[in-house]
């Protein structure tokens, strides 16, 4: 519980940062006072948790101020309102593609204005045209204007401009000429690894026809870009997205499978461990290691360590620790809509469930054959919504009517889907014509999930639009849910402590 309330502190302290702007003196203040507490009120239990509460909330707030990228005399904002310049650089990461063509992050090294050269410094966003495709780690020239990302026209639109920001990303540059120059490489870990992420996204989609094969690309490897528009939107109107991206539910399957692997080899608690470890990590930076894969993995590797310490692993205080771990490494990281839909989504499951879970066992006639596996997706679905679904219409004002019927088709289909791709991802890198077969059996999940979508996606109704509603009306949802939890709690475990005293 503990562990708990110190992460609270700690997110707290970050959203807080983002508020206000303390100086220096006052946060160490705060720190020297934490401790005094500390000190004086050891004894205390109640007295020791606020001191160290007030430590991590100071904490946050001096790593936050510490993460913010200060504007110096090279940084590339400075070359914004030029005609034109010219721009060497690195690429940074993957090249993302979108609908319009592709992205790419570039690590400026240096700038011609006219006739001078200097040397910058930062990343700038560039949109390019989708062929030719660029790679990580490749240095190229570029020529064009620098210009700032636009930011929201009006209240409670989407703001590009903050968003990109926060990313450490403060201009762009549209469409520029481009000269790929000799050198470069980037690290050679991740090339490895994005070489080999491309090279399984071909190996499917030679395997499979479509949209089966970007299908599985999505939900094995974290790739969206390739599948049809139609299909996308079919799942977006379906409330189904969270089915084609990597999510904590393909490492609740991987470290299920090697816990199962490492007791068939009778491998020792060490070795299992660091080997699960070793091999989730890989598979999360394999994915991209976006804001929520990254949560996905710190949970199953607080789980696996829960398991291996024959502890028992309490599902808040493991939601906390990761969500805490990722601040610390990035504050921006709390600002993530994809990272918060997944630890809502998350805590929503982890209150709501049992209700939820009884509920549908009163709607539906659970004892039928493949009712308990239709009654647990759909249980899955509305305790999940509980605090996803606000954040979702906040953000975009689009509301699924037919997400429940949806989940219930199409996500207990998910699970044969990774099964059987995988089997034919595998079998294709060994040998294409075993890959082949395979892909027959991979085919039918596959198309279910489209045609499954596509179908729904067509009901009348099946998504709406609602107006705009404020902020404070969404974070007064949020806190009188987590007063009914909280409230909940204490009436469960009073109802425990009494069950427990003999009469």
């Amino acid at each position: 519980m503990l562990l708990l309330h110190l992460a609270i502190a700690y997110l707290c302290g970050t959203v807080l940062a983002d508020v206000l702007t303390p100086p220096a003196p006052l946060l160490w203040a705060a720190v020297g006072v934490g401790v005094l507490l500390a000190l004086v009120l050891r004894r205390s239990a109640p007295g020791r948790t606020v001191a160290l509460c007030l430590l991590c909330l100071a904490g946050a707030l001096i790593r936050s101020q510490a993460a913010q990228i200060p504007a110096v005399e090279r940084s590339i904002q400075q070359l914004v309102g030029y005609p034109e310049v010219q721009i060497l650089g690195e690429v940074a990461r993957e090249p993302r593609r979108t609908e319009e063509g592709q992205q790419i992050l570039l690590a400026t090294e240096s700038a011609r204005v006219g006739d001078e050269r200097r040397a910058i410094t930062g990343l700038l966003l560039v949109q390019l045209p989708p062929y030719p495709i660029y790679r990580y780690g490749e240095r190229l020239l570029l020529a064009g204007a620098v210009q700032e990302p636009r930011e929201s026209s009006r209240p409670g639109e989407f703001d590009y401009r903050a968003y990109l920001n926060r990313k450490g990303i403060f201009v762009m540059m549209r469409e520029p000429a481009v000269r790929p120059q000799p050198g470069g490489g980037g690290n050679a870990v991740f090339a490895a690894i994005y070489q080999a992420r491309d090279y399984c996204r071909q190996v499917l989609l030679r395997l499979l026809p479509e949209p089966q094969a970007s299908l599985a690309v999505g939900i094995l490897l974290g790739l969206q870009s390739s599948i049809p528009d139609e299909v996308y939107a079919a799942f977006s109107t379906t409330g189904t997205s969270h089915i084609l991206v990597v999510s904590g539910w393909n490492f609740t399957i991987v470290a299920a499978v090697l816990a199962g692997l490492a007791t068939r080899l009778k491998l020792g608690k060490g070795a299992a461990f660091w080997g699960s470890l070793a091999v989730m990590w890989l598979y999360a930076f394999f994915v991209g290691a976006s804001g929520a894969v990254l949560r996905a993995a710190l949970m199953a590797s607080l789980m696996v360590l829960a398991r291996t310490s024959e502890r028992r692993s309490e599902p808040w205080t493991l939601l906390a620790a990761a969500c805490w771990a990722m601040c610390v490494i990035d504050p921006n990281t709390l600002w993530d809509l994809g990272f918060q839909l997944s630890a809502l989504a998350t805590a929503s499951l982890f209150a709501f469930a049992q209700p939820t879970e009884r509920l549908v066992a009163r709607l539906l006639p659970t004892h039928w054959p493949l009712m308990g596996s239709l009654a647990e997706a759909l249980t899955a679905t509305l305790a999940a919504q509980i605090l996803a679904l606000p954040i979702i219409l906040y953000n975009f004002g689009n509301m699924s009517l037919i997400a429940p019927l949806a989940n219930v088709v199409l996500v207990p289909v998910v699970p044969y889907a990774m099964l059987t791709g995988t089997i034919t991802l595998v079998l294709g890198l060994i040998w294409q014509p075993a890959g082949e077969i395979a892909a027959l059996s991979a085919w039918l999940p596959l198309n279910w999930l489209a045609e499954g979508a596509l179908i729904l996606a067509r009901a009348p109704y099946a998504a709406v639009q609602i107006p705009p509603f404020p902020l404070w009306m969404l974070l007064a949802y949020y806190a009188a849910t987590v007063a009914v939890i909280v409230l909940k709690q204490r009436a469960d475990a009073a109802h425990e402590e009494e069950a427990a005293t003999p009469s």
